[in-house]
């Protein structure tokens, strides 16, 4: 991120006006939503003695793939993008798993989105990776064509962007409300943290943003609304006895406590979500509040970590020793390091067997989920492992 220089003159200005210019917006309180707490903004003011983050881009870059729209034919790409154009909500969100309705321009009637607001407003989504996508693509294809369409596109969901965003600095999985789980800050299947990643790449002009597809004024709000997102994520860390842990798939806006998500997304401290957001914090320029943060994640990850053990998704032996393995499990209690698993009857069980095979073969409990996060911190120096990985 950037940061702003303040010009001034000490032949004109005293210097207690200076001061107070240069450290008015240090630290900027934001009124949080509905009865929370204020919540204090560290702005890109920056001390001198501040590190640079770490070089995680292995970890990251997957959040920027739009592979999924883009074939390489220009031709082909045009005719596509112009049809996801057709299919953007008014809000300027976008709807998930549309490859296949996307392959035609949309019909003036079809539902755009399979999911509605009480009101029966269409909702634009975050989840399996929309609206971000469609982002990426659509300013590829700007930067290829030309095409202003494109440009108008990617402007009106950087506004759905903007919009979603809780006033406490999280983004929920939809916008507007759809009245459930899917209203709280979501860091499931790294939504939050792919739309993050997302307004960096705005913010310092990376392929695809570096042109006039935004105007500075909101490259300005979309600076603000990281500072927000990165500030929520500090104060929703988990702590156990007073120590930060790491995060749940899903967050209140208001209380920062983790909270449930699906019927078998229990509220937990999550072993999977929790990786990416670690490897985000450790891109950012590191205030002493940034690096306390990610290094407490690290040294969670380094301790429960459990050596010597595969896990198979779909059995029969679901957990068997392997001297070469490490996995961490997908859901732990908030208040313990405890690994458990749920069903669809929103119970929670100790023992994988005991809940449904559908749930058992459906769902990812376990997994070697932070082994290349802390081989890279521990490569690069910026974490010191307890002992080898396996």
């Amino acid at each position: 991120m950037k940061k702003r220089s303040i010009s001034v003159s000490l032949t004109l200005v005293p210097v207690s006006a200076i001061i107070a210019m240069l450290t008015a917006d240090i630290a900027r309180p934001m009124v949080a939503f509905a009865d929370s707490p204020p919540v204090t903004i560290k702005t890109e003011v920056l001390s001198s003695k501040t590190s640079a983050g770490v070089d995680v881009s292995s970890l990251l870059n997957k959040f920027r793939d739009y592979s999924t729209f883009s074939t390489g034919d220009l031709a082909k790409d045009t005719a596509y993008a112009l049809n996801i154009v057709s299919w953007q909500l008014p809000h300027g969100g976008f709807f998930k798993a549309m490859e296949e309705k996307y392959k035609s321009s949309w019909d003036g009637v079809a539902p755009r989105s399979d999911w509605k607001d009480p009101k029966g407003v269409e909702l634009g989504t975050f989840d399996n990776d929309a609206t971000t996508t469609e982002i990426r693509f659509l300013a590829d294809m700007y930067e290829k064509t030309g095409n202003p369409l494109f440009r108008d596109s990617v402007r009106k969901a950087v506004d759905f962007i903007l919009a979603s965003q809780y006033t406490s600095g999280g983004w929920p999985q939809v916008y507007p409300q759809r009245g459930n789980y899917s209203d709280s800050v979501t860091y499931n299947d790294n939504a939050m943290v792919r739309t993050m990643v997302l307004i960096d790449d705005i913010i310092e002009k990376r392929k695809g943003f570096n042109n006039d597809i935004l105007s500075e004024d909101t490259r300005s709000k979309l600076a603000a609304a990281l500072d927000r997102g990165i500030a929520y994520t500090l104060k929703a860390q988990i702590k156990n006895g007073g120590v930060p842990t790491v995060w749940g798939a899903q967050h209140d806006p208001v209380t920062y406590a983790p909270v449930s998500g699906r019927a078998y997304e229990l509220a937990s401290k999550s072993g999977s979500e929790s990786v990416a957001i670690t490897a985000f914090l450790m891109s950012r320029p590191q205030t002493p509040e940034i690096e306390h943060a990610a290094k407490s994640a690290l040294r969670w990850f380094d301790q429960v970590r459990e050596n010597g053990t595969k896990y198979n998704r779909q059995g029969s032996v679901y957990f068997e020793p392997d001297p070469s393995s490490v996995i961490w499990y997908r859901f732990y209690n908030v208040d313990e390091d405890v690994p458990f698993y749920a069903d669809r009857d929103g119970k929670k069980y100790m023992d994988i067997m005991e809940i449904s095979e559908e749930r058992r073969h459906g769902y990812s409990w376990a997994g070697n989920y932070a082994r290349n996060l802390l081989q890279l911190a521990s490569d690069q120096g910026y974490y010191n492992l307890s002992k080898p990985l396996p």
